[in-house]
């Protein structure tokens, strides 16, 4: 858990190449749900990383599937952001 904290506090304190490199072995290998979340993140915006909401979305899917309801929301977020309306 030092390890998500510690990548979590680098996001937040705008180290986003640090933030990635801690929490991507988290978010692929142990698959912790708030490390995918964070890196859904770090996608979404470009913060770090070339910006790919594709890679978000894959992100959030996972963190989703553990149980996050932040990941959720951003992906119903996307889902109602992008239908066209006539």
């Amino acid at each position: 858990m030092d390890e998500l904290y510690a990548g979590i506090a680098a996001y937040d304190a705008g180290d986003f190449t640090k933030a990635y490199e801690m929490l991507y072995p988290l978010g692929a290998y142990k698959r912790d749900p708030e490390a995918q979340f964070y890196l859904g993140m770090i996608y979404f915006y470009g913060e770090g990383v070339e910006k790919d909401i594709d890679k978000a979305m894959e992100w959030w899917k996972k963190a989703m599937r553990s149980g996050h309801v932040d990941a959720a929301y951003r992906l119903s977020e996307i889902a109602t952001s992008t239908k066209t309306t006539f």
